[in-house]
């Protein structure tokens, strides 16, 4: 169970004592106690993946009495840092009304954020953002990005992998939300509220009502069409429409934004000109294989996460502040600190994986007038280590099922479930999280050792390959020529596989590539009839094909 009661604040003796680096760094960086606050909540919630979920959403009417309406709006999200990005998208772009309220404050987020200029362009194919607009937000840009492996006593060390076009740009996220935010509330209409808790959602036949408690009003009520749920990983909602399982693993992952580190080329040192993906520096130890990954924002600001992934069984290893504290043990042998340094302020957050077993999707992301997204839905791959570059990609199409669903009133569980579509190419890559997993009497060195077979076969691949793999969007060819070019590096390797996934998962996987070599020939099909698509007719279900089979 917890280890505290309360929840502890910064300043407290067992703080100082239990995480005594954690506690100096957090009294160092402006709103200290604000940041440090917002971390314990978070790392205390994770305790409630493993309890009986709260009901939070009823279906019918009304058992208890509620509020006045004080609003009605066409959607209500909850959750204001990605909910924020589709609410002001719906309200700027397709004009619904929409209100947008967070228990903390909407646009303000505890991570920053890394893409590729590709990518971004999909705020603007979307209609959220213009290309000056998106300019705005853009703190640095750099000539590549590389991942490199520990390869110390491992069957064979791989040469760092450069990438041109995946994280090369850094963004950041309290400018594009405040645009958001700015957006939103200039459509006629809408509305940001914050410090407001979600207490009950009251799906009826002909609408939904939420009810909050804001800090200073108290109660209030809200009518609506639709209700999103972007709560983030630890979503109440998710778990109560999933109470078996809502997420498989999670990566914990904590770091700073700080400036005056050492700056040049060595592995030490800070080059701004370069984005560091995915850097390991040793083996597993205390059953945990650390990440790491670095990128330059503005004004000589240096971002550094650490993260590792575990099962949510492992509960204890995944507190955030034992791996803060791990970090800034670890930080001065990853990035040296030079003349000047300072730590501006902390990152951190959990992101999900889901391991599918069977075919077919096997989370509930919707129910009558209610959709899940984000990490709340967790059904992007973890490997790609943040929702962020996820609900980019699929803005557009998420956007524009919402409005479809909003026009035709398509608003019954079975067809809001196809705005979030399950795709088998991401659950089959993220059954391959199981492999990052550093478990108890396994060889420290396994983690980095199937990872630097996995960046040698890639070198030995097309470099659209490793784009695919790192952008969520592996095609079926792709995936099959980098499990050849693996076996024959490494002629043994799936001798691992039943061993690392046991029976059930193995047959899990094995289905997983069924189901996605099925989907790989429906979508080559789709593509040569040509029958899905834009000019046929805008019409949801039309729409929710023309996505589905990557037609757009």
């Amino acid at each position: 169970m917890s280890p505290f009661n309360a929840l502890p604040q910064l300043g407290s003796a067992a703080i100082r004592e239990a995480y005594p680096r954690t506690y100096a760094a957090f009294c160092s960086m402006p709103e200290g106690e604000v940041w440090f606050e917002r971390l314990v909540e978070l790392d205390l919630h994770r305790y409630r993946l493993l309890a009986a979920p709260q009901p939070m959403v009823f279906f019918g009417m009304a058992s208890e009495s509620q509020p006045a309406v004080g609003g009605t709006f066409d959607v209500i999200v909850a959750g204001g840092c990605f909910g924020l990005i589709v609410g002001a998208t719906l309200a700027a772009h397709y004009g619904w009304r929409v209100l947008v309220f967070d228990r903390h404050w909407v646009g303000r987020t505890h991570r920053d954020w890394n893409i590729s200029r590709g990518e971004l362009q999909r705020l603007s194919e979307a209609g959220l953002f213009t290309p000056s607009e998106m300019e705005a937000f853009i703190t640095a840009e750099y000539d590549g990005g590389f991942v490199k492996f520990h390869a110390e006593g491992c069957y064979l060390a791989a040469e760092p992998l450069w990438f041109d076009d995946v994280l090369t740009v850094a963004v950041s996220s309290d400018r594009l939300l405040a645009q958001c935010r700015q957006k939103l509330l200039a459509t006629e209409g809408s509305r940001c509220l914050d410090q407001a808790t979600l207490e009950r959602v009251q799906v009826e036949a002909e609408g939904v009502t939420v009810v909050v408690r804001q800090v200073e009003e108290g109660r209030l009520a809200f009518r609506g069409q639709l209700f999103i749920d972007t709560m983030g990983t630890l979503s109440p909602i998710a778990r109560q429409l999933n109470p078996r399982e809502t997420v498989s693993y999670l990566c914990p992952t904590v770091g700073t934004i700080a400036t005056g580190f050492a700056t040049g080329s060595a592995a030490d040192e800070v080059n701004a000109r370069v984005g560091e993906i995915l850097v390991t520096t040793e083996h597993a130890r205390e059953g945990r294989q650390l990440l790491w990954e670095g990128f330059a924002g503005q004004d000589g600001e240096f971002t550094t996460y650490l993260f590792h992934y575990a099962p949510v069984e492992a509960i204890e290893r995944l507190s955030l502040l034992a791996l803060f504290e791990r970090y800034f043990e670890t930080l001065p042998q990853y990035k040296r600190p030079g003349a000047g340094f300072a730590f501006r302020r902390p990152v951190f957050g959990y992101i999900p994986g889901l391991h599918h077993v069977g075919l077919g999707p096997q989370k509930r992301t919707a129910a009558h007038r209610v959709l899940l997204l984000g990490d709340a839905a967790s059904l992007n791959s973890p490997l790609t280590f943040c929702g962020f570059g996820s609900l980019v990609r699929n803005l557009r199409r998420i956007t524009h099922l919402i409005d479809l669903a909003l026009k035709g009133q398509h608003l019954d569980e079975a067809s809001l479930r196809l705005i979030n579509a399950y795709e088998p190419g991401v659950a089959i890559m993220a059954a391959f999280t199981r492999y990052m997993v550093a478990d108890d009497g396994e060889d420290p060195k396994a983690v980095n050792e199937l990872l630097n077979i996995v960046v040698e076969a890639l070198h030995q691949l097309p470099p659209s390959v490793r784009t695919g793999l790192f952008q969520d969007c592996m095609g079926w060819g792709d995936f099959v020529k980098l499990m050849l070019q693996m076996q024959k590096l490494h002629p043994n390797i799936w001798e691992a596989v039943p061993r690392k996934l046991g029976v059930v998962y193995t047959w899990a996987w094995v289905l997983n590539f069924i189901e996605f070599s099925s989907f790989a020939l429906q979508k080559q099909l789709a593509a040569v009839a040509g029958e899905f698509g834009q000019g046929v007719r805008e019409d949801f279900y039309n729409y929710a094909n023309y996505y589905r089979y990557a037609l757009a």
